[in-house]
């Protein structure tokens, strides 16, 4: 028979951190994992000998939530995961996929160096906004562009 691992067992460290039972840790694990086995949670507690409204307790359970979630996160942020991700979309935008190719120039807009224009001239000091524009329009004319 099953037992009830209810919401006993975090334990509290002399430094103050709350670590949870091995069971809770090995259920996170599992949660996880991409490849799960058993395929459900169910499965899961009677594989572990654990009641199964158990385990639905200790998803409610804000320790094994924080834990769960930052299990989730370092996972899915890993930087091998996120360069697979990469890789496919690049590998799709040169197929000719438009959606991964924007999304592909989107991921990398991140680390292209932006220009800043700072204008030191004084003489732009208290010009309002249409003055401003009919200097550029001015400018841009002398150079061979256009607005």
């Amino acid at each position: 028979m099953p037992r009830n691992g209810g919401g006993r067992g975090v334990k509290t460290t002399e430094s103050g951190e709350r670590v949870l039972p091995e069971l809770w840790s090995e259920f996170i694990d599992w949660l996880v994992d991409p490849q799960r086995s058993p395929s459900s949670q169910k499965e899961w507690a009677v594989l572990h000998g654990v009641n199964p409204d158990s385990v639905t307790r200790w998803k409610r359970n804000a320790d094994f939530v924080r834990q769960w979630e930052a299990r989730a996160r370092e996972l899915n942020m890993g930087v091998e995961r996120t360069q697979a991700v990469v890789n496919s979309l690049f590998a799709q935008a040169v197929q000719g996929d438009t959606k991964a190719a924007s999304l592909y120039l989107q991921y990398i807009e991140k680390f292209t160096p932006k220009q800043r224009i700072v204008v030191e001239d004084a003489e732009v000091e208290g010009l309002s906004d249409e003055q401003l524009l009919m200097e550029l329009e001015r400018l841009t004319g002398e150079f061979g562009g256009g607005l």
